[in-house]
């Protein structure tokens, strides 16, 4: 049985991340003494062998097994493998990806590249230049690519430095606007706003009728950046507007120019006081917001083109632009369903490669599985998306190019939750004030996390068929560990990319997983019961959770896993415990690690298993702790057999 080798595997598991890391590997267990290990001794001397080779592939950026080359792709969500990825994988049959979730900030890669592990492709949703501008001399100037090119000027132009160099490209947009009930303005003979007064109008219509104008979110960040500046895309389009943006995104700025931004909060003001908006407006959540509009006790509010899909049973939705002045003045705010970038590479083949690679991630097929929903725009030429019926009244937009890219910097989300919050509640009375405040936070200095916590030893996130992921099987091992649990079960891609030996500032620790805090599912399992569970886990097919390629695959903690690899995806094997096999009638205690998109749960009904609860801690806690505690990793163990069938 070859999983009862699995202290040997683990050893050869950890000889092999050498040459991948900053730091030395410790701790590994040897082998020896029992007869299974004396059986398989051959096996081990190759896997060492085949160690070599893959820390030379590494080197070289080959991929270790069918001679096929490595790229690694960063995602800043899970949605992006329900299709995207596989997608990628069936139009670069010749490439050996290796995904993983990321957090959904710029300073995820801050952390890549002090810790040198870039990947090879980045994505982000939450951008701006000025957040990457310390990645510039590390990412390919994309300024003078046909890829570059095909996007229209007066969205290229957000992502250009002063110099003229490109390093990210927009996916398709989001569309990020006002949503009406149409079905209650025609009830009321209420018209249709067409320009900001008109707005200010219906909204004074409703209320006589008892129906709240607008409402939305002003407990969130989002929420409040977007209505700040999508109230005022005309001003911040002026010319004074694209200067200074341009400034602000290549570090030539640090501050609002009054110019550009007086304008904004006065508009803002404006707004709070028709609005009639006081401090408790600031807890409004999503979900009061939404529960009212389907309810017809608000007409307008703030929301995407996914969420008119929403209100298709309880009346039409339209998505309307953010008004101005007149309706020549109106603009639709956007924001890209994410920013790529690529990690400059060290030959010519490998450079050309990337390009093709991110021509197709941004071109009409990729994004096609992107907009699946059909509610996202492009913005680069000849890039034709479908539209669903409810969101055709964009298209006078598109073809204008009035879909505005909001300025999302980090500093952006937060300054702007507290500066309009201040507004609403009075703290900050006007809007000289706010612009002040809006001044003095964005130049702030802010105290630098020292670095306390030491990891001593690193893994790589590279998949090996005779072991499985080492960095991965690290970290789950660590959580189950931590949990106090039997056996565990977690997607692979939910650790984000390797883990390097060295100091680490505490905040930096939540990076080495995917940014979402992970739930763990606890229930009861029997032999029979796990087989099954994780047959219907390796069977998803276009969700979150799917499994596309290896990298993806799932990481067991306590017991091992036979897969095969088919034509048709992958099929489990065997599973065996310290090399036994799993007992059918015996029953163990079983954790799933989740993320808010709850794979487990389907899989859970359509087992029949109704007895589950969560562990009070998330998965992103439980490894942290242990080494904020002064603990170290566990140790990655051989827990995947994988060959082909």
């Amino acid at each position: 049985m070859r999983m009862k080798v699995g202290k040997e595997l683990r050893g050869v598991v950890l000889l092999l991340t050498g040459a991948l890391l900053c730091g030395s590997l410790t701790g590994c267990a040897g082998g020896a003494g029992s007869g299974a290990g004396r059986e398989n001794g051959s096996a081990v001397e190759n896997g060492r062998e085949n160690g070599r080779e893959k820390e030379r592939a590494a080197e070289n950026g080959s991929a270790e097994e069918d001679g096929k080359e490595t790229v690694s792709v960063a995602l800043w969500g899970g949605q992006l493998l329900e299709g995207y990825t596989g997608y990628l994988q069936e139009q670069f049959p010749e490439v050996e990806f290796e995904f993983y979730l990321a957090s959904n900030t710029t300073d995820y890669y801050r952390f890549c590249q002090e810790k040198g592990k870039l990947p090879d492709i980045l994505t982000v949703r939450r951008f701006s230049l000025n957040d990457v501008k310390n990645l510039k001399d590390e990412l390919m100037d994309l300024s003078d690519t046909d890829l570059a090119n095909s996007f229209y000027q007066s969205y290229l132009r957000s992502y250009t430095y002063d110099d003229g160099t490109v390093n990210w490209l927009p996916a398709c947009a989001e569309v990020d606007s006002l949503i009406i009930n149409k079905t209650l303005f025609e009830q009321y003979e209420i018209p249709v706003p067409t320009d900001y007064e008109s707005f200010l109008s219906a909204c004074a219509a409703f209320e006589e009728h008892g129906i709240q104008g607008f409402m939305t979110d002003y407990a969130r960040d989002y929420t409040c950046l977007e209505l700040l500046q999508g109230w005022s895309i005309e001003q911040l389009m002026s010319m004074d507007g694209r200067l200074w943006r341009q400034e602000y995104e290549s570090g030539m700025a640090s501050q609002l120019s009054e110019t550009v931004w007086m304008p904004v909060f006065e508009k803002m003001e404006d707004f709070i006081k028709h609005m009639n908006l006081t401090e408790a407006d600031n807890e409004t959540e999503p979900g009061e917001v939404n529960e009212r509009f389907q309810a017809g006790r608000v007409a307008m509010y703030r929301g995407t083109g996914a969420d008119v899909l929403a209100y298709r049973e309880s009346g039409e939705a339209l998505l309307m632009p953010y008004f101005g002045k007149t309706p020549e003045d109106n603009w639709y705010l956007t924001y890209p369903s994410f920013q790529a970038a690529a990690k400059e590479q060290e030959t010519p083949e490998r450079r050309k490669l990337i390009l093709e690679i991110m021509s197709v991630m941004l071109g009409e097929g990729g994004l096609k599985h992107i907009t699946t929903g059909q509610n996202m725009v492009a913005y680069n030429k000849g890039v034709q998306l479908e539209l669903l019926p409810e969101l055709q009244n964009l298209s006078p937009a598109i073809k204008d190019n009035r879909l505005y890219i909001r300025l999302a910097s980090n500093d952006m989300f937060s300054i702007s939750r507290e500066v309009v919050q201040g507004m609403i509640s009075g703290q900050l009375p006007d809007a000289r004030a706010a612009y002040e405040e809006f001044n003095r936070l964005l130049i702030l200095e802010k105290e630098e996390e020292k670095e306390t916590v030491l990891i001593e030893t690193g893994y790589p996130y590279t998949f090996y068929s005779d072991g499985g992921n080492p960095a991965a099987s690290a970290i789950i091992n660590t959580v189950r560990e931590e949990a106090g649990m039997e056996l565990m079960l977690c997607q692979a891609s939910d650790i984000s990319g390797d883990i390097v030996a060295g100091m680490y500032r505490e905040h930096d620790l939540n990076y080495l997983m995917r940014g979402e805090n992970i739930k763990i599912y606890r229930t009861e399992m029997t032999g029979a019961e796990m087989e099954q569970f994780i047959t219907h886990t390796l069977e998803q097919e276009h969700s979150r959770s799917s499994v596309v390629n290896d990298s993806t695959l799932y990481v067991s903690s306590g017991f091992e896993m036979e897969i095969f690899k088919t034509e048709e995806g992958y099929q489990l094997g065997q599973l065996t415990i310290q090399g036994e096999p799993v007992k059918a009638e015996q029953t163990y205690s079983f954790g799933v690690i989740s993320s808010v998109y709850h794979f487990a749960e389907p899989i859970f009904e359509k087992m029949g298993i109704t007895a589950f609860d969560f562990h009070e801690n998330t998965a992103n806690e439980l490894f942290i702790r242990r080494l904020t505690g002064g603990g170290q990793l566990s140790e990655p163990a051989a827990y995947m057999y994988l060959k082909k069938r």
